[in-house]
């Protein structure tokens, strides 16, 4: 070993408040597990970035995919089965009307024009409760709770 570099390990081991013996076992086990060549300095440093990198890459692709399957999906399903079953009421409605004459239509249209009314207030109000529940038991809250719609 030459003098400067024993004269680094003493300096360094003191600094740390470690036996000479422990710096070296720690600095053979830093470069033997993350598979570096201690003599290219350059290297090692780019080799540590690109590894830390790679492993923040494969977290946030791991976290995109459980976020996908475990709320989008989810969503996405319910999105699909409310527009379905607009769908079909609003086409049963259609059906139910083509039955109608002019008359019983003029009628029907006030109660309908009510019932739209009422129903679009209480869809508001759910949207609200909805919206608000989400705001308040986003994540990175510490409760949670899921919603009733």
């Amino acid at each position: 070993m030459s003098t400067v570099a024993h004269e680094s390990i003493v300096r360094e081991a003191k600094r740390l408040k470690l036996k000479n013996i422990e710096y070296i076992d720690a600095a053979i086990r830093y470069f033997s597990l993350r598979g570096l060549n201690p003599v290219e300095v350059e290297a090692r440093e780019g080799t540590i970035i690109i590894q830390q990198i790679k492993k923040l890459r494969d977290q946030l692709f791991a976290y995109m995919q459980e976020e996908e399957r475990s709320v989008l999906m989810p969503m996405l399903e319910k999105l699909i089965k409310i527009r379905l079953t607009t769908e079909r009421v609003l086409r049963l409605q259609e059906v139910l009307l083509s039955t109608k004459s002019e008359e019983e239509l003029k009628g029907i249209k006030e109660k309908v024009e009510q019932l739209r009314n009422q129903n679009e207030m209480a869809i508001q109000a759910q949207v609200k409760k909805v919206v608000r529940e989400a705001k308040e038991y986003a994540p990175g809250k510490t409760r949670q709770k899921s919603s009733s719609i």
